[in-house]
């Protein structure tokens, strides 16, 4: 968010001819709490904080108070049905900074102690769904179970073939007004995929350099390919001899995760000094210039000079905290989590492997000072990373189909509900901020149905 937008942010709601409107924003991180608080003086953003020990039961006051609440991703996805109850009767928006996590592999639950409470009829698999559900009938439980329980009564856990996920209930969801989705290339991403799964369309938003919300169809692609023209000549990726490790050889995929697993100590030293050199020679800046990224089991042993404060994790996103780095080394091949990927496709639903990656490649580099436009040179030594980003690069547009029906499932009913996808670039003199565009679209929309929708 650039200066004059955030500047633009506090002050779209000023209007007292304004419809009254309660949000709740979703950032990924808590720095950013405070960030959207201050540049959103007139909406007087609450943050919970600890009541009894938990951010949750103040969240739970804030909500049935119809305070406008800033809070992360995390606390998030601990909201239960008493806390949705509360915001279903306060008519809420949501805005959320990135696409939710929306399935993951649970790990809070051992194989042991799911035979030992399956054998004791403590826990049950719901027949249509497939969710874990904690049997009330065996009476008045308390004890080391308590958040699992909390979780099968809040419809979050899944067991698949053996495996138990956790995934944040769709419907949820419905309690709200209106849903914005603040990210980039959401076609790719789980949480497209979990929509399509539960029956939830959504409609892909752009917001213009002159800060009109339209949809992607009416405006062509036409601001994406602006901005790519800005900054596709400000980006310098790295091609040649210093590329070879991450060259495709048969099935092997360099630089995956599986990949990082069977790599030897002198396999990690050999890169590790190929790395150095890179910084030293080709990229030539001081280290407080230099990222860099690989996955965890690769972190402690790649660790080298000029580069080694500078790790921002893969996964990072939402943050400016690395604003001044310009030269990058990006050290990962990513693919969909198979477990996560097969689930998926067993409902139905086809997911983007090459989206999914250069999503999450992009939000990493984004985090660099290309925010602001400043040059930076990149250094991906994955074929098929490197590709992927050169041809996104190289394309003027890449205007998403808009998913806007519903996947047909076996034995489900269609919701009504729409989900609208807000894709906003990144764009200097922006003279009317996001929260304008969002209030007006909520204006015009106040006689509509309810929907969801999301944003960039």
């Amino acid at each position: 968010m650039n200066k004059l937008h955030t500047e633009a942010l506090g002050q779209s709601f000023a209007d007292p001819s304004h419809e009254t409107l309660h949000f709740l924003y979703v950032t990924p991180i808590l720095t950013e709490v405070e960030r959207i608080k201050k540049a959103c003086p007139n909406l007087d953003f609450r943050d919970p904080k600890p009541v009894k020990g938990k951010k949750l039961n103040h969240l739970a006051d804030l909500i049935e108070e119809g305070a406008n609440v800033c809070t992360t991703h995390a606390l998030f996805k601990l909201l239960n049905k008493d806390v949705y109850q509360k915001l279903t009767a306060q008519n809420y928006t949501l805005v959320i900074d990135e696409a939710l996590d929306c399935v993951n592999l649970f790990d809070g639950l051992t194989k042991s102690d799911r035979t030992m409470l399956f054998n004791t009829n403590k826990l049950y698999v719901e027949p249509d769904t497939n969710r874990l559900r904690w049997n009330h009938d065996e009476g008045v439980y308390s004890g080391k179970f308590n958040e699992l329980r909390n979780l099968c009564d809040n419809g979050n856990l899944i067991l698949y073939r053996d495996t138990v996920l956790w995934e944040f209930p769709a419907d949820f969801l419905g309690c709200f007004k209106k849903v914005y989705i603040l990210t980039y290339l959401f076609a790719g991403s789980p949480m497209s995929a979990h929509l399509r799964a539960n029956g939830l369309s959504y409609k892909l938003m752009t917001l213009t350099s002159d800060g009109h919300l339209v949809s992607q169809d009416e405006d062509k692609g036409k601001t994406e390919t602006g901005v790519k023209g800005r900054i596709r000549k400000l980006i310098t990726t790295c091609e040649g001899s210093a590329n070879q490790s991450g060259e495709a050889k048969g099935k092997e995929y360099p630089f995956s995760s599986g990949w990082y697993d069977r790599q030897k100590p002198e396999d990690f030293a050999k890169l590790k000094a190929a790395l150095e050199n890179w910084f030293k020679k080709v990229a030539k800046t001081p280290s407080q210039h230099n990222a860099w990224t690989a996955f965890k089991k690769g972190q402690k042993a790649l660790k080298g000079e000029r580069y080694a404060k500078g790790f921002i994790p893969c996964n990072a996103k939402g943050t400016n905290d690395h604003i001044e780095r310009r030269s990058l080394a990006y050290l990962c091949n990513v693919f969909y989590n198979p477990i996560i990927k097969a689930y998926f496709e067993h409902r139905g639903i086809e997911v983007d492997e090459g989206a999914y990656a250069l999503s999450e490649m992009i939000q990493w580099v984004w985090r660099s000072q290309i925010r602001r436009y400043d040059p930076i040179i990149v250094f991906i030594p994955s074929e098929r990373m490197r590709s992927l980003f050169v041809q996104w690069l190289d394309t003027p547009s890449d205007v998403q189909e808009d998913l806007t029906r519903n996947d047909e499932l076996p034995g489900k009913a269609q919701s009504k509900r729409q989900t609208d996808v807000l894709h906003p670039p990144e764009t200097k003199g922006l003279r009317l901020s996001l929260a304008e565009a969002l209030r007006r679209d909520q204006q015009e929309q106040v006689h509509q149905p309810k929907s969801v929708s999301e944003s960039s």
